[in-house]
């Protein structure tokens, strides 16, 4: 798969990369901040939405220059972390989600506003963690050798 000539995962990744944590830094300021909950409003689920939609696509693509590359198992770490990073995006989706609607449509009580808010910002500190340890162990595998061999 490949965007312009270039292989698509090489891009892609550079969407996640920037899209989940800046998803998870709007979901955890809106989750504590009431202003920032009110501004962001329907974007930080659409963003993670979005992530969802992305990360899928990022795999295959990756998958996919893996096996042109003859990789096998020397891409393997990466790999593992990088199938790890849906369920979190799906996660911070559906909290997002939840939490929007709940603030925008339902009547708040005190302890599920705190427990909605607690269960977003897991989420988008877990998704977070994935998207970094994906990108390091890519990194790794793409520039180690340079930086051991300058």
């Amino acid at each position: 798969m490949t965007i312009n000539g270039l292989p698509a995962h090489a891009l892609l990744v550079h969407l996640v990369v920037v899209l989940l944590p800046l998803t998870s830094v709007m979901a955890i300021l809106g989750s504590l901040w009431p202003t920032a909950q009110r501004k962001f409003g329907f974007l930080t689920p659409l963003a993670a939405l979005g992530g969802v939609v992305v990360v899928p696509i990022t795999i295959q693509a990756g998958l996919q220059l893996a096996g042109a590359l003859h990789m096998g198992a020397a891409i393997a770490e990466h790999e593992m972390f990088g199938k790890r990073v849906l369920p979190f995006a799906i996660a911070l989706f559906v909290t997002t989600a939840a939490q929007w609607v709940y603030l925008r449509f339902l009547t708040r009580r005190r302890w599920l506003t705190i427990v909605i808010a607690a269960l977003v910002i897991a989420a988008a500190i877990g998704t977070t963690v994935q998207v970094s340890l994906a990108g390091d162990a890519g990194a790794h595998q793409v520039w180690g050798s340079v930086a051991n061999n300058p």
